[in-house]
C-alpha cells in the first residue's frame, strides 16, 4: 500500500516536471508562467509531512537547478524550506479549509521567490531594493496563476472524491 502511494506521488511529480519544462511556456500570460513544481511539492508535503517535504523539496530543487542555468543550490534551498513549511500543515495533524490552503500556497510562493531573489542579490552584489516590486509584479501574479492549477486537486479532494466514495 505504501509503495503504491510513493509511486503515485513520484509519477505526479514527474508529470509536473515534464509539463513545467514543456507545456507551461505555451500558456504563459504576459510572461507569467505557473510553477507546477511548487504546487506539486505543496500537495505532497501537506499529505506526507515535514521530513518527506524537506527531502522531496531538496531533490526537486536540485533537479531544477541542474536543469536550469541558475545558481546551483538556490532552488534546492528554497524548495526545502517550502517543503518544511508545507509539511507543518500535514493533513494528518491539522485539517485546513481549502481557502486557507490557497492562502498558504500563495504565501509559500512569496517565500520561495524571496529566498531565490535574496540568494541572487547576494551572489551578484546588487541591493535588495528591487525585491518588493519584483514580488509584487512577478511573484504575486505567478502565485495566483499557479493557484488556478492547484485548484484542480483541491476541487477533486473536496467535492468529487467524497461524492465518489458515497456510491
Amino acid at each position: 500500500m505504501m509503495i503504491n502511494k510513493v509511486i503515485k506521488w513520484l509519477l505526479f511529480i514527474v508529470v509536473c516536471f515534464i509539463l513545467q519544462t514543456t507545456l507551461i511556456k505555451a500558456i504563459a500570460v504576459s510572461g507569467v508562467r505557473p510553477d507546477l513544481l511548487v504546487v506539486a511539492l505543496f500537495m505532497v508535503a501537506t499529505k506526507t509531512g515535514v521530513m518527506q517535504g524537506v527531502y522531496l523539496g531538496f531533490f526537486m530543487g536540485l533537479t531544477q537547478d541542474l536543469y536550469s542555468p541558475a545558481i546551483l543550490g538556490q532552488t534546492a534551498l528554497s524548495y526545502s524550506v517550502i517543503g518544511y513549511i508545507a509539511g507543518l500543515f500535514n493533513d494528518k495533524v491539522i485539517k485546513l479549509d481549502p481557502l486557507l490552503k490557497a492562502v498558504l500556497l500563495i504565501m509559500l510562493f512569496l517565500i520561495n521567490d524571496t529566498l531565490v531573489m535574496a540568494v541572487q542579490s547576494l551572489k551578484s552584489g546588487s541591493g535588495m531594493g528591487i525585491m518588493f516590486p519584483e514580488l509584487l509584479f512577478f511573484s504575486l501574479p505567478r502565485a495566483f496563476y499557479s493557484l488556478l492549477f492547484a485548484s484542480i486537486p483541491f476541487v477533486w479532494e473536496v467535492f468529487i472524491q467524497p461524492a465518489v466514495r458515497r456510491y
